[in-house]
């Protein structure tokens, strides 16, 4: 964490920061030996959201505006998926554990290695191998053009403080903290 000049800055290091959790929840060995598996796909799938939202602002990705999981389909991520298997991942294994903590049944997580996606015969995204998702995602991230990281074209002005914390002159700051301050506006005379 860190406090940052601009706002490019705290997202890029947000993704950073996903991607090395994951890591550590991979790496982590439970009593029966398995990994934090929930934890670790959550954080790769926000990272995955976050480029993809990212890179639809540029018109040559070809990313719908709003649809940020077809960013599998940028040659960043290698994947040949179709539209209907990328909606399948994005509502069955993100939106399902971000926000009801569970996968539909008959879909499951592992450890184990091969290919980061495992469809049924009808196109069913029923496994991900969390490890190569995670090798998948870090070496789709190291090729994003960095430059096309902009926050200020997806957050919404109406959601954006008036009013922010202080930051002395230099961009020091506490142990543990995190952020972009406030760029003071320039009153019209």
């Amino acid at each position: 964490m860190a406090i940052h000049s601009d706002a490019a800055g705290v997202a890029i290091e947000a993704i950073e920061e996903y991607l090395r959790a994951s890591d550590l929840c991979l790496k982590f060995r439970k009593e029966d030996g398995g990994c934090l598996g929930y934890p670790a796909t959550l954080l790769l799938f926000c990272a995955v959201d976050a480029i993809g939202g990212y890179l639809s602002l540029d018109k040559r990705n070809k990313i719908p505006k709003g649809e940020p999981f077809l960013v599998f389909k940028h040659p960043c991520f290698g994947l040949d998926l179709q539209t209907k298997q990328i909606k399948r991942l994005e509502h069955w294994y993100r939106n399902g554990l971000a926000h009801n903590a569970v996968l539909p049944p008959g879909t499951c997580l592992s450890a184990e290695d091969g290919d980061a996606f495992e469809f049924a015969l009808n196109g069913d995204p029923v496994k991900i191998r969390v490890v190569p998702l995670h090798r998948l995602v870090c070496g789709a991230w190291k090729q994003v053009d960095k430059t096309l990281i902009v926050p200020s074209r997806v957050l919404e002005p109406r959601k954006m403080p008036t009013v922010g914390f202080e930051s002395p002159e230099s961009i020091a700051s506490p142990v543990a903290s995190s952020g972009c301050p406030l760029v003071p506006k320039v009153r019209e005379l």
